[in-house]
């Protein structure tokens, strides 16, 4: 049963934070920019804590999947105050040394010195303080998990062959949605060039006679490295940078132009924007993206997967058990619970 705690109390807290915020204290400016959504055991919890933990859990790769609302972080924030009352009552809160070896553990896991883990959080606004909080309550609690639950989750081959099954059924199920989709359709590529001949006027007898130039450099092309060739005795041929395009997404009359010519060839002439251009087409290449890699795991790291779900589910419970055992008062009428 969740309880608020008495006027008295409130108003005491709330003194304490007014005066922190004018006697100067080094958390006063938090207390007194961000609103407390709820006093939990005598600790506020502010919107400012909300945020955090959303991002903390984003950074460690641990959000729930369909993410995480303000909601479910008060929640989680207030069952560390649960789980930590309860460590406490047992003795079994890490200590410092302990909350670093995790820490060190966690960054590891993740490819990240201790320094990178802790620097890459402090750029996203979680400080140190914040994040040895979190990994002693999860520490902490999972050391009572482990004591409590050790003896009762059992796992039968039987339990293993099904997990085994299901999560081959899930890789083939990616793999064919993978497979399926637009993207990993081959895509054809075009490696065109544009060749610029160069007008300074808009008078039509040079642009006429520019492109019966390019013409003449047209009939002589005999593929993008013969610029050089096709072009003895024109003034003034420039090559463009070669460059790569989608076929299916070059407007139709210059794919049916390109491939009607071929590789090696050029087409044109054509008004461009400095003169009259050429597009010349050097190659054409089929990209296929490859397919996916699913990596099946081994039946150890499924019998652990089936020894963790039995571990959740036993967590939970007790869970609900201890949080009948923690004091809140929503200051935000709109987080309370029914």
């Amino acid at each position: 049963m969740r309880r608020c705690r008495n006027a008295i109390l409130a108003a005491a807290i709330a003194a304490s934070l007014t005066w922190a915020a004018g006697a100067g204290w080094p958390g006063a400016a938090r207390a007194d920019t961000t609103s407390i959504i709820a006093v939990v055991n005598d600790q506020p919890i502010t919107e400012l804590d909300l945020r955090q933990r959303i991002i903390l859990l984003e950074i460690l790769g641990s959000l729930p999947r369909g993410g995480m609302n303000k909601q479910q972080a008060l929640q989680a924030l207030i069952d560390d105050q649960a789980k930590l009352a309860e460590a406490t009552r047992f003795a079994m809160v890490p200590t410092d040394t302990e909350i670093s070896q995790q820490i060190t553990r966690v960054a590891k896991g993740m490819g990240l010195s201790r320094e990178q883990l802790l620097a890459k959080l402090k750029e996203r606004g979680i400080s140190e303080a914040t994040f040895r909080r979190y990994v002693q309550t999860t520490t902490a609690f999972n050391r009572l998990s482990s004591a409590r639950f050790r003896e009762d989750v059992k796992v039968t081959d039987a339990e293993v062959d099904a997990k085994l099954a299901e999560v081959k059924s899930e890789i083939s199920a990616q793999t064919q949605k993978v497979m399926n989709d637009p993207r990993m359709k081959p895509v054809t590529i075009y490696s065109l060039m544009e060749i610029s001949l160069p007008v300074d006027s808009e008078d039509p007898m040079l642009l006429q006679s520019r492109a019966m130039e390019a013409q003449q450099v047209l009939q002589r092309f005999k593929g993008c490295d013969s610029l050089r060739a096709a072009s003895k005795g024109v003034f003034d041929v420039r090559p463009g940078k070669k460059m790569e395009a989608d076929a299916s997404k070059l407007p139709k009359p210059m794919k049916t132009a390109l491939d009607k010519a071929g590789v090696g060839r050029a087409i044109g002439p054509m008004r461009g924007k400095d003169g009259i251009q050429l597009i010349a087409f050097c190659g054409v290449r089929t990209i296929t993206p490859p397919k996916p890699d699913f990596e099946m795991p081994s039946r150890e790291q499924v019998e652990q997967m089936v020894i963790n779900q039995k571990y959740d589910k036993l967590e939970q419970g007790y869970l609900e058990q201890i949080r009948d055992r923690v004091y809140v008062e929503y200051r935000d009428p709109s987080f309370a619970q029914p």
